[in-house]
């Protein structure tokens, strides 16, 4: 111990003298009382405080726990696509392959239906498959070339000519669409931003000369139209679908398939009136006149001179292509005057006193105001 003692710093030698001389205590009471064996530990637990005195023990670093966030999935478009699409004529194809810059890069499916990677003998032919077995294709023919052990190959499409659905009529971006995979109504007007304020409640679908209805496709909201030459024609009811969310409505869509969404008819009705607008007509059939354009428009303001009222009617043939009807409101109101058929794109004026318009003026009042859809 002594030994020991001489050897360690010099702040722990008084430490270790007195604990020399605790240990000889306690082993003399021991032997007095004849516990030798109980007094045998104490001693030896401080023989190991000793010890730990010298060669202290520095307490370990414990890394902090880091939160593990669990692996989240994700999918994109081409892994939603690459069982369905189908490679068409012209299709722009983005093949990529790890570790193989050479030959990822982007293909154009030529006019026999094929692509050519510049690291492949022959020519691979994609018309007609989906990007997923092309994937499998071109992951087989590396293989065999032993250019990779074990290919990992990824075909997306990027453009496709044939591949398309025009969009027309009363919606807020009218154009061609892209259809890469299957395709509904409701996606397509989504992708359009919606309807147009003029929008009537009737989508023309016409199908594609080389398109057929896919098994399962649901007609309910839809009518097919039974006319020899309109056998491949569909007309549904896009207004439920689009604000009513009634998906019976909405049809799948297919590559050269060609969508129209008719422009609803609309009354104008401007002047002294308390709600000027253009009132829509849910469909051709649509019933509007007089006294119901009134009513919609929330009836005649205190100023308005009902007797005086017009109706500008767009005539063709008419000079300046309009025609003025005048209609006394205070006779129809009161049954002395039949109650008119208004047309669509029909303006109905109604004077205000003290206020005078022209013509132009009153086309363009119309023009400019609110459009209400109500429900008949």
């Amino acid at each position: 111990m002594a030994t020991g003692a001489k050897g360690s710093a010099g702040g722990i030698l008084p430490l270790h003298r007195a604990a020399g001389r605790a240990i000889g205590r306690l082993l003399y009471g021991a032997a007095r009382l004849g516990r030798e064996a109980v007094w045998a530990g104490v001693g030896l637990i401080c023989l190991t405080g000793v010890a730990w005195a010298q060669n202290p023990v520095q307490p370990a670093t414990v890394a902090p726990i880091s939160a593990v966030k669990p692996a989240t999935p994700s999918f994109s478009p081409s892994d939603r696509m690459g069982a369905r699409y189908v490679i068409a004529l012209d299709d722009l194809l983005e093949v990529y392959v790890v570790g193989l810059q050479e030959v990822s890069r982007e293909y154009r499916v030529d006019e026999e239906g094929r692509i050519s990677l510049p690291m492949l003998s022959q020519p691979v032919m994609a018309a007609g498959l989906t990007l997923d077995q092309l994937s499998a294709v071109l992951r087989k023919d590396l293989l065999d070339a032993g250019m990779l052990t074990d290919p990992q190959v990824t075909v997306t499409v990027k453009s496709s000519p044939s591949n398309s659905v025009v969009l027309s009529g009363a919606v807020k971006k009218s154009g061609v669409y892209p259809v890469y995979g299957r395709m509904t109504l409701l996606e397509l007007l989504t992708e359009s931003e919606g309807l147009s304020d003029d929008a009537g409640s009737t989508a023309i679908i016409t199908r594609a000369e080389n398109a057929s209805l896919a098994p399962g496709t649901s007609l309910s909201g839809a009518a097919q139209d039974s006319h020899p030459a309109s056998l491949r024609t569909l007309k549904v009811d896009v207004w439920r679908l689009w604000q009513d969310g009634d998906t019976s409505f909405n049809v799948d869509l297919y590559p050269g398939d060609r969508v129209m969404i008719q422009r609803a008819g609309i009354v104008y009705v401007v002047g002294g009136v308390n709600r000027a607008g253009g009132f829509l007509l849910s469909n051709k059939q649509e019933q509007m006149t007089v006294l119901k354009a009134i009513a919609l428009a929330g009836n005649f303001t205190r100023v308005a001179k009902p007797a005086k009222a017009l109706i500008i009617r767009k005539v063709s043939d008419a000079p300046g292509g309009t025609q003025q009807v005048p209609v006394d409101l205070k006779k129809v109101l009161s049954n002395r005057a039949p109650d008119q058929q208004l047309l669509a794109s029909d303006i109905l004026y109604v004077p205000e006193s003290g206020v005078k318009r022209t013509l132009d003026e009153v086309l363009n009042a119309a023009v400019y105001t609110t459009i209400w859809r109500v429900p008949f």
